[in-house]
């Protein structure tokens, strides 16, 4: 049975891999350059599949899924198109990216260092998705 933080740190994941792959269908629509593209959209995959996995988890230990809030998703949507509206230069866009991953990275770590008995599984579920957002960002510094 999970405990109230390993739900908490779960969802946190959950929440921030849903902005993170609703975020990127949004700039894949606005990103010209294919390099890039291909490789946001592997991102995008893996947030989808990250979804899905944490849903479950979620759901099959009696907890709720907490979808992030509407106005979050409405104001993430319309910064990146204003960002993107004047430049959508694959530079200015792997700039959104990389800031995007990193503020998942904070969120994810600050939450997690405030759930201090969480579960083996959970703590290692969460270090290995923020290890995959490092490689995330580390791999779009290539095209800034």
């Amino acid at each position: 049975m999970l405990k109230k933080h390993d739900i908490d740190i779960l969802n946190c994941i959950y929440k921030n891999s849903r902005m993170a792959s609703d975020s990127i269908k949004q700039v894949s629509e606005k990103c010209e350059d294919s390099e890039l593209r291909r490789y946001i959209d592997r991102q995008q995959a893996h947030y989808e599949e990250t979804c899905k996995e944490l849903k479950s988890e979620i759901e099959s230990a009696g907890g709720e899924v907490e979808e992030v809030p509407m106005m979050e998703t409405a104001m993430a949507h319309m910064g990146i198109s204003m960002k993107a509206w004047n430049d959508n230069s694959r530079n200015n866009l792997a700039k959104m990216m990389y800031k995007g991953t990193n503020m998942g990275i904070v969120d994810i770590a600050e939450t997690v260092n405030h759930c201090h008995d969480a579960s083996q599984h959970t703590l290692d579920t969460a270090e290995r998705l923020l290890s995959r957002e490092e490689q995330y960002a580390d791999g779009l510094k290539k095209f800034l």
